[in-house]
């Protein structure tokens, strides 16, 4: 999302987004349902240029029982903590950088809620600054997960301009370890069990082309595969899932050769390849069944569209009408509460391409997946 903080589309979902992509894997589903049949702005919050040029959080970041929306301001490199009700600002912090999109958890176990952007743990009760992590400031979406088994939390994040996947723990922000890649740039970790040993792996693109499956418990590397292009600019995340059905997880990514890779989890050889796009700078995912016949599908855009690939080998099952330009899948939900997913789209109405600073129209559209209605604009 880039521009204002609209609640167009998910003002009465019922749920958290806690990071991006939703969870540690980045499948991008919100499994609660909406309500709205209609859109309706509920309220507006920055400007549009001003406000994150990734994703916001929503989740109760300080224990009131109401949701917060949290985002990270491009314009001033500050985080705000906004009202779920009204779009009210709560709290901004007095520290930078608020450059990454936010990851909401309890990080070092205490019981309260802390808020990881940049390279700054916050306090979600007042946006204070808990610690910094050992770390020059990230530009990517951090991942919270225990990815060693130890019981506590840990921050996995990249995208510092070092070329490092870095591992922190939670308690206090000191480094566990460090994998240097090809050139992480703005690539977003995923966090899962890829290869059904017990043990959690991590996931993330490289500017080398390549796709990294690391140990989480000590940030070894398990396997790499070689794409045909780079995992860049909006390259965000690979998405885990088990997308063919066969009992074991795949990596998802797209790359800026215009083809999204499915990878075996536990050795990263590749099952299909599909060509979706000629866009060079990567796609949004987002991996569901979505029109319930039992089966996985990946939604990927291209810029242009949305297109449904099958997730047992890349063939595409539908593709949305174009909208001009459709920078990222937001996430799949069941927007209007009918048992069916939708899929909001965020892009820029123009039809150029979305980029930081840009003062054009942001729009948000809900596509029903089963029978392609446009439901919302």
């Amino acid at each position: 999302m880039i521009g204002h903080i609209l609640t167009m589309c998910i003002g009465a979902v019922t749920g958290n987004w806690p990071m991006w992509g939703g969870e540690p894997s980045h499948q991008s589903v919100q499994l609660l349902k909406g309500a709205i049949t209609s859109p309706v702005i509920k309220w507006r919050f920055g400007n549009w240029s001003s406000i994150e040029w990734q994703f916001s959080a929503i989740a109760d970041v300080d224990g009131d029982g109401q949701m917060e929306v949290v985002v990270g301001s491009y314009d001033d490199y500050k985080v705000y903590c906004l009202k779920g009700s009204d779009g009210a600002p709560k709290w901004r912090t007095t520290s930078g950088p608020g450059r990454s999109s936010p990851a909401v958890a309890d990080v070092d176990g205490d019981g309260q809620t802390e808020i990881i952007i940049g390279n700054i743990c916050y306090r979600g009760s007042d946006g204070t600054v808990k610690f910094t992590f050992a770390a020059n400031p990230m530009w990517s979406g951090p991942a919270v997960a225990d990815v060693d088994g130890d019981g506590a939390m840990e921050v996995v994040m990249a995208g510092n301009g070092d070329n490092f996947v870095h591992c922190f723990r939670g308690s206090d922000g000191t480094q566990k370890w460090a994998f240097a890649s090809g050139g992480t740039g703005y690539t977003s970790p995923a966090v899962a069990d890829c290869d059904g040993d017990g043990k959690m792996e991590v996931a993330i693109g490289s500017w080398d082309g390549k796709v990294y499956c690391l140990r989480g418990s000590d940030g070894t590397q398990k396997w790499a595969f070689t794409t045909g292009g780079r995992l860049a600019y909006y390259s965000p995340h690979p998405s885990i899932a088990d997308v063919d059905g066969d009992g074991q997880a795949e990596v998802v990514i797209g790359t800026t050769d215009g083809n999204l890779y499915c990878l075996r989890g536990s050795d990263g050889t590749q099952k299909w390849v599909s060509k979706y796009t000629n866009f060079g700078w990567g796609p949004s995912l987002g991996v569901a069944d979505c029109d319930g016949d039992g089966k996985m599908e990946v939604l990927v855009s291209d810029g242009n569209k949305i297109y449904c690939l099958r997730g047992s080998d890349g063939t595409q099952k539908w593709a949305s009408p174009s909208w001009g330009s459709v920078v990222r899948i937001g996430s799949i939900v069941d927007i209007d509460g009918d048992g069916k997913y939708e899929v909001l789209a965020i892009g820029e109405a123009s039809g150029a391409a979305v980029r930081p600073n840009f003062d054009t129209p942001i729009f948000c559209k809900s596509l029903s997946i089963n029978d392609l209605a446009d439901i919302q604009a």
